[in-house]
């Protein structure tokens, strides 16, 4: 298992999608560091309102990159390949799960990492690091760690409905059409449903403020547990539908 583990590992790591993800992420930061530096006085105390601020570009990347963790493979047919000297099924979709979460939360944190260097160079050249002390540093590694298990659980998301879907594009699909237009559609016609939506639990984990978000009624450590049983959920199918149908 921990051969199977290691490759898979090797294998997301070296994909084009993820090494181009990578480079654009860290292309953006490099640029809005550059930005900011040039036209603004930048306040490195506010820096955990900074992760929240770009935690959207953060799920959005873990999703695709989880949906292509699987949905490549399909599109190849290297899952065939695969399961002539490894057919034991269980394990290895276990191992592309575990290599796809373990990697997708790694990337976040380093890209956040990254991040906040960037902005700490500009805060210290052109801004100001006053309030930045040991509370500080708390609250910003909070922020950093919820914005990482989210993206995780995205990534868990696209590759559960890439997995079932057998494609990319449908894990792509799918996750827009539900997070932009139905669950849009249940929050305006049921809002008494809203604690059952996906961004809104989201909004609520990342933000870490229950007081903004009365309809929930949930705290913040409900909100992270709730998004992780969907995606355990979504997950544990995808695994099902893997071991019992053809793959082929």
């Amino acid at each position: 298992m921990i051969a199977l583990l290691a490759s898979e590992l090797r294998r997301f790591r070296s994909r084009r999608l993820v090494l181009v993800l990578t480079g654009l992420e860290v292309l953006a930061i490099v640029v809005a560091g550059v930005i900011v530096f040039l036209t603004q006085h930048y306040d490195l105390a506010s820096f955990p309102n900074t992760l929240r601020g770009a935690s959207l570009v953060l799920l959005s990347v873990g999703w695709m990159l989880g949906a292509s963790a699987i949905g490549a493979e399909w599109h190849a047919g290297h899952l065939t390949t695969i399961l002539t000297w490894e057919p034991r099924r269980g394990r290895v979709i276990l191992a592309k799960i575990v290599a796809c979460l373990v990697s997708v939360f790694v990337l976040t944190m380093v890209v956040q990492a990254l991040l906040g260097v960037a902005l700490a160079i500009d805060a210290a050249g052109r801004g100001s690091t006053a309030g930045v002390d040991a509370s500080w540093l708390a609250e910003s590694a909070s922020a950093a760690l919820r914005v990482g298990v989210v993206s995780t659980i995205f990534a868990g998301f696209g590759f559960a409905l890439a997995s079932v879907g057998r494609n990319t594009a449908v894990a792509l699909g799918a996750g827009f059409g539900y997070l932009v237009i139905v669950e849009n559609l249940v929050r305006g016609l049921r809002p008494e449903w809203a604690k059952w939506l996906l961004t809104d639990n989201t909004a609520l984990f990342i933000i870490g403020s229950p007081t903004q978000f009365p309809l929930l009624g949930r705290t913040v450590a409900q909100a992270g547990v709730y998004l992780a049983l969907v995606g355990l959920a979504l997950l544990l199918g995808a695994g099902g539908l893997f071991r019992a149908r053809d793959v082929t």
